[in-house]
């Protein structure tokens, strides 16, 4: 349930959406990189009622500026049911692009030039992906083993020429996914990046990826469940067996640069 919702006004082409559920440390230097990005960008933020402040510092900013929209909602309504409404909203109010990323400075802001500049180049979906040549990813033990092998049993088990499935650093032009493609997925929480991926790529859409340095929060708590662990195991046994989306795959196309790694499906 939505309980705010700020006036939408949009005044760019492209929209950069984060969810947050207590990101205070973090979501000040996040719109402070973002609405300083070169390229002009609308910030969308869905909040799913945090307690450390983050809600009260977020409407006081979205007062003052245009650029930033936000939404309230009643509760944790899950991470994936954040990014399907990011994803409605940019439909609704008009805008061409879309990236989304993490609150908690895990992504760089400034990668968000690089994926709109690929956009911009004719990709009609950018992943930033932790484990091309050239990425980065800071998580050591137990999360570091997880996130690894995850990728690379989804990559085991589903054959689509992409290395990250799991990472919310992503671009699209909107006029290129159907509508309902992503908006539809049942998932709404940590399965959701999973079954968009597999959907974006199955399409048959002209996929790029770049690699990212990935960087451990600074602040927080990771908020990743064992039960979310549980469904996107299960999400991915399905989508396995589920092969009616599936389009044939070209081998991959490599580049010499480590940062422009394409992958056109036909």
């Amino acid at each position: 349930m939505i309980l705010q919702s700020a006036s939408i006004s949009r005044t760019s082409d492209t929209l950069v959406f984060a969810p947050t559920f207590n990101e205070r440390e973090t979501i000040g230097p996040l719109l402070d990189g973002l609405l300083s990005l070169p390229e002009r960008v609308d910030a969308l933020i869905v909040d799913d009622l945090s307690c450390d402040g983050t809600a009260e510092y977020l409407t006081a900013r979205a007062a003052t500026d245009p650029r930033l929209q936000l939404i309230m909602r009643s509760g944790k309504l899950g991470v994936g049911s954040a990014h399907k409404l990011a994803w409605l909203q940019a439909r609704q109010h008009g805008y061409s692009r879309l990236v989304t990323l993490d609150a908690d400075l895990s992504h760089d802001p400034q990668d968000v030039s690089r994926v709109l500049a690929l956009l911009d180049g004719g990709a009609d979906v950018v992943f930033g992906s932790r484990f091309l040549p050239g990425g980065r990813l800071d998580y050591s033990g137990s999360r570091l083993f997880l996130s690894r092998n995850a990728n690379r049993v989804a990559r085991l088990l589903l054959h689509l020429p992409i290395t990250e499935y799991t990472n919310s650093l992503r671009a699209v032009r909107l006029q290129c996914v159907p509508p309902g493609l992503v908006e539809s997925i049942a998932n709404d929480g940590y399965a959701f990046f999973l079954n968009s991926a597999a959907q974006l790529v199955r399409h048959g859409l002209t996929i790029r990826e770049i690699p990212i340095h990935f960087r451990d929060r600074k602040a927080g708590v990771s908020k990743i469940s064992k039960r979310e662990i549980l469904r996107a195991m299960i999400t991915l046994i399905r989508l396995t067996f589920d092969r009616r989306a599936a389009i044939p795959r070209p081998p991959a196309k490599s580049h010499d640069r480590a940062d422009d790694v394409r992958m056109s499906i036909p």
